[in-house]
């Protein structure tokens, strides 16, 4: 598997413990440079990038579908996105050596400067995504039965071939309807960007999904789910009070602490037969 590595360990049990071999991933800070925007710099699993360049472009908001991307290049650590939107920073750069010059005299700001002076972080506790001012609420008739809920929160369990050998990893999972796309990454984040941006490139119908993953429920989830317009977030663990208030506005169907045979159902209830 790729981007395994082995460190060493002490595994303590009952209070008996011995030397061992463990397993963990090799997480790497990667740069997305979207047109002529600051880099943007996560810490990820470097694997299905192109996934999460999609996802991440159309969760931000700087797309508003997967025909918008013009290319997308992936060079070691380096994903250059180019889109027909031609995003330019919105900071006015006052030096000179800070900007390069485009044909017809527009200027952009060079990324490898820019670099020295910021590293913008993937979305998390507060990120990009929560400054957020308006929510619209998503429109969809999708209504999923409850025992779905849990058998496919089982399957996700199943499918974390990552997290089953390491432990390091968050797993997200889109479903459209008998079709499922998994993901992992050591951010819940750019683990759900990733099968968001899978969907896409898919053609799939985002308003007949929903997405289940492993880690909290803030708003800045939230935010990016409403944006693509995913009508139901299933997670097996908590809500934070932001993102219950952005589920409640954006008519997201949150569904929270699917452990064993049981959950919470907190908002849009109506997405979900509870007699099936």
């Amino acid at each position: 598997m790729e981007f395994i590595k082995k460190i060493p360990a002490i595994r303590w049990e009952n209070g008996k413990y011995e030397k061992v071999e463990e397993e963990t991933v090799e997480d790497e800070n990667i740069y997305f440079y979207i047109d002529f925007l600051q880099p943007r710099k996560f810490s990820t699993y470097p694997a299905d990038l192109d996934d999460f360049a999609v996802g991440y472009c159309l969760g931000d908001g700087l797309i508003k579908s997967v025909d918008e991307i013009v290319s997308i290049e992936i060079d070691d650590k380096k994903v250059i996105i180019k889109t027909v939107n031609m995003h330019t920073p919105e900071i006015d750069l006052e030096s000179d050596d800070l900007v390069q010059e485009k044909e017809g005299g527009a200027k952009h700001a060079c990324a490898c400067r820019l670099l020295e002076y910021q590293g913008v972080m993937s979305d998390s506790a507060g990120g990009w995504r929560s400054e957020l001012k308006t929510v619209e609420p998503v429109e969809s008739d999708l209504v999923v039965n409850a025992t779905e809920i849990i058998e496919n929160m089982k399957r996700l369990t199943a499918k974390a071939e990552i997290w089953q050998e390491t432990g390091s990893v968050h797993v997200a999972q889109l479903v459209y309807g008998d079709q499922f796309i998994t993901r992992e990454d050591v951010s819940r984040h750019v683990a759900v960007d990733k099968v968001i941006g899978a969907a896409a490139k898919a053609g799939f119908d985002l308003s007949k999904c929903y997405v289940c993953y492993s880690g909290r429920m803030p708003a800045d989830m939230l935010i990016k789910v409403v944006r693509v317009g995913i009508p139901i977030l299933v997670s097996n663990a908590a809500p934070a009070g932001s993102g219950y208030d952005i589920a409640e506005k954006g008519n997201i169907t949150m569904v929270g602490f699917v452990r064993g045979d049981r959950f919470n159902l907190y908002t849009a209830t109506e997405r979900i037969n509870l007699d099936k």
